[in-house]
C-alpha cells in the first residue's frame, strides 16, 4: 500500500514540484495551497478520516500545525541556496532589503556568510508569533524596503502594508527529501501500529495477568480487568498513586513498585504468584512490569508436566525411603549417597548386578535440587554403539538412512535440567567414550548430522559393575573420562556383605507380590533366617526372584515349608556346582569375635574343600591335629565337617 501524505503548498511552483516527487516516490498525495488563514477544519478531516498518515508543510505553517494534527509534520527546510536565489530577486528590484524569518528556523542559516559570499546588503529579522510579525512590520518606515519572506503570512502581511515582497523558494532538493523523510516516516508508523495491534492482541488473550506502570498506567490486559474489576479505559493514562489510591488490588499488584520474584499474593478469594520486574528508561525513569497467574493453574500445570515426564518415563520413582535393609553396611553406603544429593558433581556408583544401583541413582535425584526435572536412564550396553550415539545426542533429519523426519532430540537434551544415568557406562565404546567427555566439558551437544552444537546442563550419574580402575590400566576406558565420572564414588555392598538385611528384604518382596501374603504362607521368624546361609550371588534381584517365584509355586505345607526348603536346597546345590565347575573357592565371613569367625572358616571350608581333612588342614596351614583341635574347642563335631566332606 503506498503511503498517504499532505502538503500544504506555500505557492504554485512548490505545488508541481511536490506532484512530480510524488510520482517518483510512488506516493499518494493531497495537496492544499496555503493562505494566509488556514483552513484547519480541512487539515483535520484530513486525519481524522485516515486519508493522511503525515503532513509536509513549511516554516511558521508546519510549526502552527504541529500542535493541533496527530500525525506526524515534516517541514520542508528552505537553504542557504534557496536564500541566496531570493536575494538575487529582491536585488533586481533596486531597495533596501529586509529578510523576515521564523525564529525556531533561524539556526539552519548562517545569514553572516551569505553576506559575505554574496556581497548582498541585508537586515534580518525572526519571528515567533504572528503579533511579533506585525510588530517588525510596522516598525519599516522605509517604503524603500522590499520583504524577503519565508511563508505565506510574512509576505501576504507585507503586501497588505504597501511593502513590495518576495517569496523564498524551496529548492526541488528540499521538497524531495521532505516527502521522502514524511514517506519513510508513515510506512515505518504504519509498521509500527501494525506490531503494535499484534501485541495488544497477545497480551489481550495471554492468560497471565500483565499490569505496567511509569508514572501513569500504560499496560492493563483484560487479565488484570477481571482481578480488579476495573475495565482499561478507565486507569490508562492516569498517575498510577491515583489508580492505586483508588483500588486495593491495583495497589496490591503494584506493591512498593519494588521488584519481586514468586511472591504468594492473597486477592480475596484468588491467591497469585507474582513477579514484579523494574525496567530502566530514558532519563533515568523506571517502568513497573507486573505478571501473575493464579496459584491454581500454575499447581495444575506442574501436575500435567508431570504426568507428561511419567508417561515418557522421565522421572524417578525410587527414594531412599525405599531402600530396604537395616545393617550398618547399608545405613552408611545412604548416608553417603544422601550427601552426595546435595552436590551437583558428578557419581559413579559401583556395585556387583542386581545390587540397585539403579534404585540409590534415583534416590539421589529424588533428593537434589533437580528433582522435579526430568530423570532420563540409559542402558549404554543395550544398543549398538551407532544406535546408542543417535539415542544419546539426537540426529538431523537426513542424517542417515531411516531417520525420522524432523530428526529427533537426544537424551542429553530431554535431561536438560535434570539428571542423566548412565547405567554399565564400562561398555562404552572409545569412540562414545571421546563424546561423552566433550559433553562432560562443554555442557553441550552436536546432534548426529547436526550443524550447531547445544548446551545442556545435565547431572550425570553413571554405574558399572566393573572395576573401571582396571579398565583404564588395560586401555579399555579413558581415563580422563573415568576422572570426570568418578568425581563423587559410591560403593554398593553386595547382598553377601550385608547378609542381615536378607531376612527383612524377603518379607518385604513378599509383601510386595499382593496382601496377605505373608500370612498366608504362615512365614514365620525363622524362616527367613535360613536365607542367610546363602551367598546370594544374584544379590538382591536374585532374591526378589526367589520370593516372587516361592508365591508363585506356593506352599504345601505351611507348617513345615517344604516347598522353601526344597528350593533353597536347590539353590545350595547349583550354587556349589557353580563353584567347582569354575574352579573358584572363595568364602564370606561376617565380622565378628575371633572364635565366631574361624567356625564360619572351617564349615565353609568344608563346603570348598574336596577331599579329606588332611587335605582341609594343609589348605588351611595348619596340622591334621591343629585342626581336630580347634574343631573341638569350637563345639564342632568332626562329624559336622566329615558329612560336609562326604557330600562333596
Amino acid at each position: 500500500m503506498k503511503a498517504r501524505l499532505g502538503v500544504i503548498s506555500p505557492y504554485p511552483g512548490f505545488s508541481e514540484t511536490v506532484e512530480k516527487v510524488a510520482a517518483e516516490l510512488n506516493l499518494d498525495m493531497i495537496v492544499r495551497c496555503e493562505t494566509e488563514e488556514n483552513n484547519d477544519s480541512e487539515i483535520h478531516g484530513w486525519v481524522n478520516h485516515n486519508r493522511i498518515e503525515a503532513l509536509v508543510a513549511r516554516g511558521f505553517t508546519a510549526a502552527a500545525v504541529k500542535k493541533y494534527v496527530a500525525v506526524p509534520v515534516i517541514t520542508a527546510e528552505t537553504s542557504s541556496f534557496d536564500i541566496l536565489e531570493a536575494l538575487n530577486r529582491a536585488r533586481s528590484m533596486n531597495k533596501n532589503i529586509t529578510l523576515i524569518d521564523y525564529d525556531q528556523l533561524s539556526h539552519r542559516v548562517e545569514y553572516k556568510r551569505i553576506v559575505e559570499v554574496s556581497g548582498i546588503d541585508f537586515r534580518v529579522f525572526f519571528y515567533l508569533s504572528a503579533a511579533q510579525l506585525l510588530n517588525i512590520l510596522n516598525n519599516i518606515f522605509s517604503e524603500n524596503d522590499v520583504v524577503l519572506g519565508t511563508s505565506v503570512n510574512v509576505v501576504m502581511k507585507a503586501l497588505d502594508r504597501g511593502f513590495e515582497a518576495v517569496m523564498v523558494h524551496s529548492s526541488r532538493e528540499c521538497i524531495h527529501d521532505a516527502i521522502k523523510k514524511a514517506g519513510d516516516i508513515s510506512r515505518s508508523r504504519r509498521r509500527g501500529v501494525r506490531v503494535c495491534r499484534s501485541f495488544q492482541t497477545i497480551l489481550n488473550y495471554t492468560y497471565d495477568g500483565i499490569f505496567a506502570a511509569e508514572k501513569e498506567v500504560t499496560l492493563f490486559n483484560p487479565v488484570v480487568e477481571k482481578v480488579t474489576g476495573i475495565k482499561a479505559e478507565e486507569v490508562m493514562g492516569r498517575p498510577i498513586e491515583e489508580v492505586c489510591s483508588e483500588n486495593r488490588l491495583c495497589r496490591a499488584l503494584y506493591g512498593n513498585g519494588r521488584a519481586t520474584s514468586d511472591e504468594l499474593l492473597n486477592l480475596g478469594d484468588l491467591t497469585i504468584v507474582l513477579n514484579r520486574n523494574l525496567v530502566p528508561l530514558a532519563q533515568n525513569n523506571m517502568a513497573v512490569i507486573t505478571t501473575f497467574q493464579a496459584a491454581d493453574k500454575i499447581r495444575y500445570m506442574e501436575a500435567k508436566i508431570r504426568r507428561e515426564l511419567h508417561s515418557r518415563g522421565l522421572t524417578a520413582k525410587f527414594r531412599f525411603s525405599d531402600i530396604v535393609g537395616s545393617s550398618a553396611m547399608i545405613a552408611g553406603t545412604v548416608r553417603e549417597a544422601r550427601k552426595y544429593a546435595r552436590s551437583e558433581a558428578s557419581v559413579l556408583i559401583a556395585g556387583e548386578s542386581g545390587t540397585g544401583k539403579e534404585l540409590f541413582a534415583q534416590s539421589i535425584h529424588n533428593e537434589s535440587n533437580r528433582r522435579e526435572e526430568p530423570f532420563v536412564a540409559v542402558n549404554c550396553a543395550a544398543l549398538p554403539e551407532s544406535l546408542l550415539e543417535s539415542e544419546l545426542f539426537g540426529y538431523e533429519e537426513g542424517a542417515f538412512t531411516g531417520a525420522r523426519r524432523g530428526g529427533k532430540q537426544g537424551l542429553f537434551s530431554l535431561a536438560h535440567g535434570g539428571t542423566i544415568f548412565l547405567d554399565e557406562i564400562g561398555e562404552l565404546s572409545p569412540n562414545l567414550q571421546a563424546r561423552l567427555l566433550r559433553v562432560l566439558q562443554e555442557k553441550e551437544v552436536m546432534p548426529v548430522g547436526g550443524q550447531k552444537v547445544l548446551p545442556v546442563n545435565v547431572r550425570v550419574i553413571s554405574a558399572t559393575n566393573q572395576n573401571l580402575s582396571t579398565a583404564v590400566k588395560e586401555g579399555r576406558f579413558r581415563k580422563d573420562l573415568y576422572f570426570r565420572l568418578d568425581v563423587l564414588n559410591l560403593q554398593i555392598p553386595p547382598l553377601r556383605a550385608r547378609l542381615e538385611d536378607v531376612p527383612e528384604l524377603f518379607i518385604y518382596f513378599l509383601k510386595k507380590a499382593g496382601p496377605g501374603i505373608v500370612e498366608s504362607l504362615n512365614i514365620n521368624d525363622s524362616l527367613p533366617e535360613a536365607l542367610k546361609k546363602y551367598m546370594w550371588p544374584g544379590n538382591v534381584r536374585e532374591l526378589e526372584s526367589f520370593a516372587e517365584r516361592y508365591v508363585a509355586l506356593g506352599e504345601e505345607n505351611t507348617n513345615t515349608h517344604t516347598v522353601f526348603h526344597s528350593m533353597l536346597d536347590k539353590l545350595n546345590v547349583r550354587s556349589l556346582s557353580a563353584r567347582k565347575n569354575s574352579g573358584i573357592n572363595q568364602m564370606t565371613i561376617e565380622l565378628g569375635n575371633m572364635m565366631d569367625m574361624e567356625k564360619q572358616i572351617l564349615l565353609q571350608a568344608s563346603k570348598l574343600i574336596r577331599g579329606n581333612k588332611g587335605d582341609m588342614a594343609k589348605i588351611l596351614g595348619i596340622s591334621r591335629s591343629t585342626l581336630w583341635k580347634k574343631l573341638k574347642d569350637l563345639g564342632l563335631k568332626v562329624t559336622d565337617v566329615d558329612s560336609t566332606i562326604d557330600q562333596v
